[in-house]
């Protein structure tokens, strides 16, 4: 067996899917697959399938193309606002794409006039996170050069909360955006279909049935895949949790001091900050690395086993505390959040192993 390895719970993944496909399906909210968090991988992807997920989004056009070839016939949608030199891949393979500038909607327009296609719009709307999304003042303005665009269509708007500043949804912002939008409907002069009102951390605002009346679609990604919520990591109730799991097998172990000896550069580990001094410490170092996962987001499934840092290839950990007798050789196991899932689905390096 190949390390490090990540488990991939397929089946926990399709039963995530059909649960809350069918939750938004019963309230009329339309569910858009987050599919980034795997890398294009098919193995993954047909858990979707079966699960009947009709509409994905992706932030890479690689990935939807790969499942296109893949045989997927669904909606797909940009999730990242696209870059000016891919807009004749994504007219190609998209339906929907995200839009936050005029040159970009102007582009679209253009190349899917030249290939007699038609692409749906939504404009992101930034109400606080401050990520992607134009203002709530500059949303008429580009609203209005897209209606008269050619093949292009602007189906409704949309917005990003918790990804970048950790604002969290909540009736406050999320009224405000269905403000923002009957005030465009009033401006442009008819109605819009989609009110995208962000991913997993607003799926908790549902209970409101006001909001969920006015919500038409969420886009949605790590509920499926991990159960959890971006807001704290908090887990979802009724949902399979930390479906993919890494093992990663020890290198090294020794008894070491625990301060670091010497003047440390800001390059390294310590990054400057006072290491507290704990005297030696059984430390056990794992063939795993930055490139690999992202080390803040393992939770070790042994007891007594601590996380202390990493490095580009090596995961080094504090097995003081384990009971049990640990060799060079013996493989650890963790659960992992969605960066670090993220990023063990990205690398070569790390073997997976699909469970049906």
């Amino acid at each position: 067996m190949n390390y490090p390895q990540l488990d991939v719970y397929v089946n926990k993944i399709e039963e995530n899917a059909k649960k809350l496909k069918k939750e938004l399906d019963s309230k009329n909210i339309k569910l858009t697959a987050v599919v980034k968090g795997f890398a294009g991988d098919t193995n993954v992807f047909s858990a979707y399938q079966r699960a009947g997920i009709k509409s994905i989004a992706d932030s890479r056009i690689e990935n939807i193309q790969k499942f296109r070839k893949s045989g997927y016939q669904g909606e797909a949608l940009m999730l990242r606002i696209p870059m000016p030199s891919e807009i004749e891949e994504i007219v190609n393979n998209v339906d929907v794409s995200l839009v936050t500038e005029l040159k970009t909607a102007a582009l679209i327009s253009d190349k899917a006039e030249v290939l007699n296609k038609e692409i749906d719009l939504i404009i992101m709307v930034d109400i606080g996170d401050r990520r992607e999304g134009v203002l709530a003042a500059d949303l008429e303005d580009l609203a209005l050069k897209i209606e008269a665009m050619n093949n292009v269509t602007l189906k409704g708007i949309g917005t990003n909360l918790g990804c970048f500043a950790g604002i969290i949804p909540d009736e406050k912002n999320t009224n405000k955006l269905i403000k923002i939008k009957k005030e465009l409907e009033n401006k442009i002069g008819r109605k819009l279909d989609i009110l995208s009102a962000g991913n997993t951390a607003t799926l908790r605002l549902l209970k409101d049935q006001y909001l969920a009346q006015e919500i038409t679609n969420l886009r949605v990604g790590e509920a499926i895949l991990l159960g959890t919520d971006i807001i704290n990591e908090s887990l979802l109730d009724g949902f399979n949790h930390y479906n993919f799991r890494l093992q990663a097998e020890i290198v090294e172990l020794k008894e070491k001091p625990s301060d670091p000896e010497g003047e440390m550069a800001f390059g390294g580990q310590g990054r400057g900050q006072i290491i507290e001094d704990k005297g030696l410490r059984r430390r056990a170092i794992l063939a795993v690395g930055k490139q690999d996962i992202d080390y803040n987001g393992l939770y070790p499934g042994l007891e007594g086993v601590k996380v202390l840092g990493c490095s580009s290839d090596h995961l080094i950990t504090d097995v003081t505390e384990v009971d049990q007798k640990l060799e060079v050789g013996d493989v650890l196991t963790f659960k992992i959040n969605y960066s670090a899932m993220l990023r063990a689905m990205t690398s070569q390096y790390v073997t997976k192993n699909y469970i049906e």
